[in-house]
């Protein structure tokens, strides 16, 4: 207040971000310019960052001075006075209810820890989390300092290693197998009852020919090979086509900022695709092999057509 004293004190999780560094690219990331409700980014050393709903349960606007009580990294307590350049929304109510942004510079000094970070993101240049690259690196990493007895020789894990995040990873892999699957499924039944009825209206084509002398088996093979062509044309140009679309997705993106109105500050308003192996081969699956079989289906009947019958039924 105006004499000084403490009006309100609050539970808040800090977080240190690179708003000063050159080239920082960290508080785009985190997605904090589109989290911001109230007043602006920090613009210098002992600007913060608060959650609107902290702000907004003890009447703080941007300008007023808050202090972080917090603990050093030697264990000892901290004091330090900041300054409310701005409020966020995450939308994730764990943060919303208390939360404190404040320049990496800043918080070193506040808790002790010059040129030293409690934990550091890393990321793949090519943006996506490669399982089996991290652990790569990981253990390339954490090699010269097997054995260490020095506490604060730093230790790298992977995005598997963090808590629960191992379950979460496998649970988003066996929903998008799922997905996948049921996709393909959908897709097989439809082409499947496709090539089905197509070769099923053919069925006085066949007759005639036939009735000519035609071979059934010969009949058959031949109605095969056209499904196997019309299928490998038709999968490949649905390739060509679908990968197009998933290309311009993951390099530009497909903006859902409406669609995420008051969204988490850790999830981006623009979505991508990722291209992977399984792109270029999965549409064949539907795409030739149902065809293939709903025409293997149809074709059967040819081996049932009599020749009397088939006399019968072009005589009508």
């Amino acid at each position: 207040d105006a004499q000084g004293e403490t009006r309100a004190q609050g539970m808040a999780v800090g977080q240190a971000i690179d708003f000063f560094g050159a080239g920082s690219r960290e508080p785009e990331r985190m997605n904090i310019p589109g989290s911001i409700v109230l007043g602006a980014l920090p613009r210098k050393s002992g600007d913060a960052l608060v959650s609107h709903e902290f702000a907004d349960r003890f009447g703080l606007q941007p300008g007023d001075a808050v202090t972080l009580f917090g603990s050093t990294m030697e264990g000892g307590m901290s004091f330090t006075n900041f300054t409310i350049s701005g409020t966020v929304r995450f939308g994730m109510q764990a943060l919303d209810r208390g939360a404190i942004l404040i320049d990496l510079s800043d918080a070193q000094a506040a808790l002790d820890m010059p040129d030293a970070a409690g934990e550091i993101l890393g990321f793949l240049k090519e943006g996506k989390y490669d399982e089996a690259r991290a652990l790569a690196v990981k253990e390339d990493f954490n090699r010269p300092y097997a054995g260490t007895s020095d506490i604060f020789a730093p230790v790298m894990q992977r995005l598997n290693d963090q808590s629960n995040l191992e379950e979460y990873l496998a649970i988003s892999r066996y929903f998008s197998g799922i997905m996948v699957l049921v996709l393909v499924l959908a897709l097989s039944i439809v082409l499947w009852n496709t090539g089905l009825i197509g070769g099923l209206r053919r069925y006085n084509e066949f007759g005639i020919r036939l009735a000519m002398g035609e071979e059934k088996g010969r009949l058959f093979r031949s109605l095969l090979q056209e499904a196997l062509v019309i299928g490998l044309i038709g999968s490949v140009v649905g390739t060509l086509f679908g990968l197009a679309g998933a290309w311009y997705l993951e390099t530009y993106g497909i903006n859902l900022g409406t669609a995420v109105q008051g969204g988490s500050m850790m999830m981006p308003e623009v979505f991508r695709a990722s291209i992977t192996p399984l792109n270029y081969y999965i549409g064949f699956i539907p795409g030739v092999f149902s065809v293939l079989l709903g025409n293997a289906l149809a074709g059967l009947g040819i081996f049932r057509r009599s020749t009397a019958t088939l006399f019968k039924e072009l005589s009508v």
